[in-house]
């Protein structure tokens, strides 16, 4: 019975939004992919602890800007704050473009990761975008050293890209074994551009990654464009 039950549970997927969003504005912007598997996953959103010095009333024109919002959004003030897991620039900005010797807060983020799992998990998957996404590569890293001990059955990647901060260069160049991962690119994305995030997806081996290319920028793509190998990549873990 107690295997039955396991088999119709929900995959628990842990979300990690991009830079200058935060919990409630990456929960909006998967509105589509959460209600194609609200049968199969439940998601879960936790906010990064950095506040970039940039305008929240920035009209997204940087050249890094992973939320522009339009204005689209309501709520408490808390909502709309934005946020980042590092810093890679002195001033507290973040480029995903920037060689640097810097990660300012980086440390932070991942004990706040780290105790969010502690309190809320135990979690099946994690996802992540973008800067999001990045951060989710180094604590699978950190895990392969074991320096990170929360655990996961599958990655979902979009958008991703190595740090290119030197505080990461050991870090990224470490092999990803043992855990199925989904990588999400896009033809058109002008801030990460798609042989970098295809460049992440070949640090994963064992089973070899899982790459989906469409036609869209700097985003979740619609699920037309991803649905079928998202749905074939998780039910691996679970019956659909």
């Amino acid at each position: 019975m107690g295997e039955n039950s396991d088999s119709n549970r929900k995959l628990r997927i842990l979300c990690l939004h991009g830079y200058r969003q935060n919990q409630h504005v990456f929960r909006d912007r998967t509105g589509a992919l959460r209600k194609a598997l609200k049968s199969v996953a439940e998601f879960e959103f936790v906010s990064a602890p950095l506040i970039p010095e940039i305008p929240a009333t920035s009209n997204g024109n940087d050249e890094e800007n992973d939320n522009q919002t339009n204005g689209s959004f309501t709520g408490e003030a808390e909502k709309l704050i934005p946020r980042a897991w590092w810093f890679s620039k002195p001033e507290n900005t973040f480029s995903s473009k920037d060689v640097t010797e810097i990660a300012t807060g980086f440390e932070e983020s991942v004990k706040v990761v780290d105790e969010f799992i502690k309190e809320n998990g135990p979690f099946d998957g994690l996802l992540g975008f973008s800067q999001g996404a990045s951060m989710a590569h180094l604590l699978m890293c950190l895990h392969q050293r074991k320096e990170f001990q929360q655990s996961f059955k599958f990655i979902i990647l979009v958008s991703a890209f190595k740090s290119l901060s030197s505080v990461h260069n050991e870090l990224v160049k470490i092999p990803i074994t043992g855990i199925p991962s989904f990588h999400v690119c896009g033809l058109s994305d002008e801030i990460v551009f798609s042989n970098r995030s295809e460049d992440l997806a070949h640090m994963f081996s064992n089973p070899n990654p899982i790459i989906v290319k469409h036609n869209g920028g700097h985003c979740i793509p619609p699920m037309s464009a991803v649905k079928k190998e998202l749905i074939e990549f998780l039910s691996q873990f679970k019956k659909i």
